[in-house]
């Protein structure tokens, strides 16, 4: 009897219960997409081509996405668990007097609280079987959008389904449906007849605001935000310092007091309005939303909160992975790069470092006499090989020829009498406009320069032409999109510097040409010099800044050529016991090899990086939009459910159709429309932060329409529950309104 009667409720009350059931559809949906990713690696590991990619860090891609998003998934777990709670809590407030009619004909609290079980556990059903089944063809476009990420084509594509993510879902909304199921039975039980009965005509107490006290708030809480923006650019959003917290509280603060002082504002800003406040039904409508705000103002204040943090997980997580992507190819152009890290030896910086950080004067001092002796060893095995890395290695490893097709070294030298600051003042830039932060040791450090011939032989080896300079000419290679002005300025075609005694003349040309295997586009604005100045270096005995071996191999595996070769290598530079214990099989000396990268390495580990940021924005994203949007809705058509008898008794007094829908569609676009104002200036200002201090290093086309990409998908998901909202409001207003509503 008891199941009848909840069957046939589930079917008359679909309305009340439909945002409950597509938030609790969407969320188990969203659940098992992204906790799959692990499982669908096979799809992957199985393509030609694909399986070198991800030999080095491959496997563990996914192993890492997979652990990662089990963690966050804790976080939606508990945001999910309480978005059910609040949108069934609507359903439940909805049907009070429906229960206790129940009560008024004989039944038990706990024979309702049956009913409502069973309601709960039926919808429940219902919306896992759809949520997994959406969540299954959501995973498998996840499956082709990552092979679009990493570039690799599924031909031996097959539908696949997670067990693992099926159990942790199930497991998970289970235990929300056990503690949904809890709240309902004590929520009813503790409710009296008398209260159940008279629920519909239980309406919200409006407490009035003082307008002049909500106006000196609302100005506050403008100049408070104000201050707050102020505060967040100041650290550029790169350093969460003391300055990023300020900025973090100051906005919180700002924000609360804005949704506090809101509606006595503007009801005070309209009431002066006349031709406006009395025009059609523009008084009820104002009421209306002040009611809702001056009792919902937390829950806007928090709404406005999360969107903010969806919109700018959304958009920078988008624009991160794209830049990424978008840079891979020019700077995995050589197999590996061997790299000898020399500036490591210079001991003026030991000289200034207090005593104490290394335990005394007397340890200070061995640990710059042990320096000392380093670089002069390596300073010795320099010169004696020519301060070439390549013949040093092939002295070492016998057949270095058959392993390696082609090599071509890059020496990068700092100038003794040219400063990046002296130089960038010359051009009329400073050190932040070009991507760097003029505060740091960079300003007082020597221009970077390079020979044209070392210059020459990487581009060869990267399958480019070389270039040709004049005695006396330099030209001017530049990667980072930020600093293209600066590049252009300094290599403008009869612009004249001296670089270690040489005067030279800026040939015209600016190119950008990567020197390195690397993830990032990193050279900003090096110069291309002739050869004389390096060798005039090397003759008077001093070092590289850098020292870089570029090499392509003859294996197909470069991961695994790589560490044969330095296998190889530490037969005759073996490591400490120490770095041997952590597996290190060769000393990582400041010369010829600190380390090495290899284009498959950073390949695998950039579109790892891109892979976990797409993700975790889309699905932290997405969860708190969803909750917010959701959050709006259920208070929405909470404040329609209150007014049925407002609307109907504007039907008695002859308003029409027309009227009475057009005031609903503000409350309803004003009610959504504010948080996300809110949110908007806020993430208007953190993107233009973070635009103008890391993302636009790499330039406004990398990044310009993943932004606009994300904020895309924020609009849409909100809209969609802004239409729907409407539209059950609607229905719910025409039905409860009477007949006179509908003429």
């Amino acid at each position: 009897m008891l199941l009848k009667l909840a069957l046939r409720n589930v079917r008359r009350s679909v309305r009340d219960y439909a945002v409950y059931f597509v938030t609790l559809t969407l969320g188990v949906a969203v659940f098992y997409a992204f906790n799959a990713i692990g499982d669908s690696r096979v799809l992957f590991e199985a393509q030609e081509g694909a399986e070198n990619m991800f030999l080095a860090s491959g496997a563990s891609v996914f192993d890492i996405l997979s652990q990662v998003m089990t963690y966050f998934s804790v976080v939606v777990a508990v945001v999910l668990g309480f978005l059910v709670l609040y949108a069934n809590r609507f359903v439940v407030r909805a049907r009070k007097k429906e229960f206790g009619t129940y009560l008024l004909l004989g039944m038990s609290p706990r024979q309702v609280s049956s009913v409502v079980l069973t309601e709960t556990l039926i919808v429940g059903v219902l919306a896992l079987v759809v949520g997994l089944e959406l969540g299954f063809l959501i995973s498998q476009a996840i499956a082709f959008a990552t092979a679009g990420l990493i570039g690799v084509a599924i031909s031996d594509y097959h539908l696949l389904f997670s067990i693992h993510s099926a159990q942790l879902t199930l497991g998970c909304f289970a235990l929300i449906f056990v503690v949904v199921a809890l709240f309902n039975a004590v929520q009813i039980s503790r409710c009296k007849l008398a209260t159940l009965l008279s629920a519909n005509s239980r309406n919200e107490r409006m407490p009035v605001r003082n307008p002049l006290i909500c106006l000196i708030v609302f100005v506050l809480s403008c100049l408070i935000l104000a201050k707050a923006y102020a505060e967040l650019n100041i650290d550029g959003l790169v350093y969460f310092g003391e300055h990023f917290r300020i900025a973090t509280l100051l906005m919180l603060v700002g924000t609360l007091g804005l949704f506090w002082s809101a509606s006595g504002f503007f009801i005070l800003l309209i009431q002066r309005l006349r031709g406006v406040y009395f025009k059609g039904l523009a008084m009820f409508t104002m009421r209306q939303i002040a009611t809702k705000v001056n009792t919902a103002f937390v829950s806007l204040w928090a709404v406005s909160v999360l969107l903010f943090f969806s919109i700018v997980v959304f958009s920078t997580g988008f624009s991160l992975a794209s830049v990424l992507s978008d840079q891979l190819e020019e700077n995995t152009q050589f197999d590996v790069s061997i790299r000898a890290s020399l500036m490591a030896l210079d001991t003026s910086d030991m000289e200034a470092v207090p005593a104490g950080q290394y335990g005394g004067e007397k340890e200070k001092a061995a640990a710059i006499e042990e320096t000392k002796a380093q670089r002069n060893e390596i300073c010795r095995l320099w010169q004696e090989n020519g301060g070439s890395t390549a013949a040093y290695l092939k002295s070492l490893i016998p057949d270095w020829d058959e392993r390696v097709t082609g090599s071509a070294q890059v020496d990068t030298w700092l100038a003794n009498d040219l400063t990046n600051k002296q130089l960038a003042d010359a051009c009329g830039f400073t050190l932040d406009q070009i991507g760097s932060d003029e505060s740091s040791s960079m300003a007082d450090e020597g221009v970077q320069y390079v020979s044209l011939s070392q210059f020459n032989a990487a581009r060869q080896l990267a399958g480019e032409k070389p270039i040709e300079l004049a005695a006396d000419e330099y030209l001017v290679d530049n990667t980072v999109d930020k600093s293209a002005k600066y590049a252009q300025a300094l290599g403008q075609k009869g612009r004249t510097i001296t670089v270690d005694g040489h005067e030279l003349t800026a040939s015209g040309q600016v190119v950008s040409q990567s020197l390195q295997v690397s993830s990032m586009s990193c050279l900003l604005a090096v110069l291309v010099v002739p050869d004389e100045l390096a060798a005039d270096r090397f003759a008077a005995g001093d070092l590289p800044y850098l020292s870089e071996l570029n090499v392509n191999l003859a294996s197909d595996s470069q991961e695994q050529a790589m560490k044969d070769i330095m296998a190889e290598y530490g037969k005759a530079a073996p490591p400490s016991e120490e770095l041997a214990e952590k597996g290190w099989t060769y000393d990582p000396g400041a010369w010829p090899v600190s380390y090495y990268d290899t284009s498959e390495s950073v390949v695998a580990d950039s579109m790892g990086l891109t892979l976990l940021l797409v993700y975790l924005a889309l699905y932290i994203g997405f969860i708190f939009l969803m909750t917010t949007a959701a959050v709006l809705s259920v208070q929405q058509l909470s404040e329609v459910a209150d007014s049925i008898p407002r609307y109907r008794l504007l039907a008695q007094l002859g308003c029409d159709r027309g009227m009475v829908l057009r005031s609903l569609r503000t409350q309803v676009g004003i009610y959504f429309g504010a948080p996300l104002l809110v949110a908007g200036c806020h993430s208007a200002c953190a993107i233009s932060i973070l635009y103008e201090n890391l993302l636009s290093i790499w330039g406004a086309s990398a990044v310009a329409s993943t932004l606009a990409v994300g904020v895309a998908l924020v609009i849409a998901v909100y809209a969609i529950y802004l239409v729907s909202t409407y539209l059950v409001a609607r229905s719910a207003v025409a039905s409860g309104a009477g007949k006179g509503l509908l003429a």
